[in-house]
């Protein structure tokens, strides 16, 4: 029986098997975020947290009316970065 394999199938079989595809996704969720809010309010950012399990994107803003701001927009932010990654990655974004 011949399996052919890409390197891409390889090193992402080695992810899961090693738990390392939920930190790289994490990585990349938080990333996307401030490249889509910008350098301005990634400064009044105080954390970014994405949970993988329940695809939920936890930001702790500085400010209330930035997050009073955001809220507005969540839909928005959320369709963004969800752009950004090419997948629909993040269900839920809370601004705390």
């Amino acid at each position: 029986m011949n399996h052919e394999y890409t390197i891409k199938d390889l090193i992402d079989a080695a992810l899961r098997q090693y738990n390392f595809d939920d930190s790289i996704t994490r990585s990349q969720v938080e990333q996307a975020y401030r490249d889509v809010v910008g350098e301005f309010i990634v400064m009044l950012t105080r954390s970014v947290n994405y949970e993988v399990s329940s695809r939920t994107l936890k930001v702790v803003l500085s400010s209330p009316a930035l997050k009073n701001e955001l809220t507005y927009k969540i839909s928005d932010l959320i369709s963004t970065i969800n752009k950004k990654l090419g997948k629909n990655e993040v269900a839920k974004l809370l601004l705390l």
